[in-house]
């Protein structure tokens, strides 16, 4: 991933208006997809901060400083506002529910979004940018913090929460971990409308009127997400990349 020829293919993917994502956690590279029984060892732990993003990234380090919170491998800066906390992981220690346990707790005590609670997640890589409509094209930016592999006992202090499952519209099916925010739910309706048929300046319309007042630039919002979800459903999934 870091030889010249590969980073120049994904700095033009990039530019094309394609999100840059790699796996928190190694994928068994026998499997072809990634699941949570795809995981081979958890070896990180990651924290979105999308809310209150500066404010809840000084609570983290507040308590770092304090000795109460473990040392961080590093904060990704995802966007102007929001922030991505990573913790390297001991391999030999921890399972899947316990890492997934812990990032429920670390959203829920500093206000992220436990929909990452995820070991098959995948986050931006730096260096790129947030192509999402409403993140203003913002370059992705590393802060090493120097974070040693951490241990489950290291965080056995946070509060224990109740995990729930939602279930997928329509299906009844039980998910974890689904995005439900906003705008996850216009992205999921563009998509469905344009699969239906309907032309593009008729779902750019609908998306527009229902986020006026909302954004700063409703119709530029709705035009790149229209925009996106088009180009899609139109490419072939792409095959995710496993971690070392």
């Amino acid at each position: 991933m870091t030889a010249p020829k590969f980073q120049a293919w994904l700095r033009a993917l990039n530019a094309q208006g394609y999100d840059i994502f790699v796996s928190m956690n190694p994928i068994n590279p026998e499997r072809r997809r990634r699941e949570k029984q795809d995981v081979a060892k958890v070896r990180r732990l990651q924290l979105d901060l999308d809310r209150n993003g500066p404010e809840s990234l000084h609570r983290v380090l507040a308590d770092v400083h304090a000795g109460s919170l473990p040392r961080p491998a590093a904060v990704v800066r995802s966007s102007r506002h929001n922030y991505q906390v990573i913790w390297h992981a001991d391999p030999d220690v921890w399972t899947a529910p316990e890492a997934e346990d812990t990032m429920r707790r670390l959203a829920a005590r500093y206000g992220g979004d436990s929909s990452v609670a995820d070991v098959a997640r995948v986050m931006r890589v730096p260096g790129f940018r947030n192509k999402k409509p409403e993140r203003d094209d913002a370059p992705v930016q590393w802060t090493d913090h120097a974070g040693r592999p951490t241990r489950p006992d290291a965080f056995a202090h946070l509060p224990k929460v109740e995990h729930s499952l939602q279930r997928s519209p329509g299906t009844g099916r039980q998910i974890e971990g689904r995005d439900t925010s906003q705008s996850a739910r216009d992205w999921a309706y563009a998509k469905d409308q344009l699969r239906k048929g309907v032309p593009q300046e008729k779902v750019i319309a609908a998306l527009e009127k229902r986020r006026a007042g909302e954004k700063h630039d409703p119709r530029y919002y709705a035009e790149r997400t229209t925009r996106k979800a088009f180009l899609d459903i139109q490419r072939p999934r792409a095959r995710a990349l496993p971690s070392r």
